[in-house]
């Protein structure tokens, strides 16, 4: 009996292992207890100091010493780069990654925040474009921007370049703001991924491609739009033809919702898949290792001097 037990408890170690929890390295053994102490033996949890087990009436079994037992610490970090065009359902795949507990930085909202009223990148655009641009609360009214630089390439690349700083710190402190909370992985939604050249910071490259003619309809269908609006705000993009060549990862969206999440699904296996020595040195606990290493290395260099 007893030995099926340390078998069982062996399995139960592993499921530990599995599930990130280190289980404790000493062994189980078989004690034998009086009868008269059965009665103020308690259960309690495996990851206790003390963890009895009953095997019989009068045995249970232990570990041989108390030893503390940690959670173990993951010492890894990855970027995923997640980009597509305008009506390809980029924010779905984004939101999806939310539901399965993994942070996405969304440039959307950082270019919103940035734009807010009385910051540095409110000010270079309204000296740019005006204050026609502004609603009465004095907030950069986004729809009319947006009409002005989808119909002008000049004042499109105009906008980009005056808010690109902005933008860029901004993701970099969102990032940080993960990266210090040990996140495994980290997902960044930009659009403009390989026009910002942010795409080099990233692995895996994940792009949300659909055909030509679903990405219109669906456009129009989201905005009420007209066919050259729609056109216009799609040619203002990347071709997503080009952004797929440029991808390690490529999920098709034209088909129904539910082909998306089944597609989804194959992403989350690869995106959870163990980490590279590069991206644990990326890695909060990676740059850690790396601190004490070097102190290590300087304290022995000067030891020896």
């Amino acid at each position: 009996m007893a030995r099926r037990q340390r078998e069982r408890h062996e399995k139960d170690d592993e499921k530990l292992r599995i599930r990130g929890i280190q289980p404790r390295s000493v062994p189980w053994e078989g004690t034998m207890i009086p009868l008269h102490q059965m009665r103020f033996l308690r259960l309690v949890n495996r990851t206790s100091d003390t963890v009895l087990y009953l095997v019989r009436k009068t045995s249970v079994l232990r570990r041989s010493q108390p030893e503390f037992n940690f959670p173990a610490i993951s010492f890894q970090m990855r970027i995923v780069g997640l980009t597509g065009g305008i009506g390809s359902g980029k924010s779905t795949v984004s939101n999806l990654f939310k539901a399965h507990g993994i942070p996405v930085v969304d440039a959307d909202v950082v270019a919103r925040n940035v734009l807010k009223k009385g910051t540095g990148g409110w000010r270079k655009v309204v000296a740019a474009f005006g204050d026609e641009i502004l609603l009465a609360s004095g907030e950069v009214d986004r729809p009319k921007l947006g009409q002005i630089v989808f119909s002008d390439p000049d004042k499109r690349q105009l906008l980009n370049r005056l808010l690109a700083p902005y933008i860029s710190s901004g993701i970099f402190l969102e990032v940080f703001k993960l990266w210090m909370k040990g996140c495994k992985i980290i997902v960044l939604d930009v659009p403009l991924l390989f026009e910002a050249k942010m795409d080099k910071w990233t692995k895996p490259i994940i792009v949300v491609w659909v055909d030509p003619e679903t990405q219109l309809q669906r456009l129009m269908s989201r905005d009420g739009t007209t066919v050259e609006e729609a056109e216009s705000r799609i040619n203002a993009q990347m071709p997503l033809d080009l952004k797929r060549s440029g991808a390690d990862i490529v999920i098709d969206n034209s088909g129904s919702l539910e082909d998306l999440h089944e597609r989804f699904r194959d992403v989350l296996v690869h995106v959870r898949k163990p980490l590279t020595w590069t991206e644990f040195g990326l890695s909060r606990n990676g740059a850690i290792v790396a601190f004490v290493s070097i102190l290590f290395g300087v304290v022995i260099c000067r030891k020896a001097l």
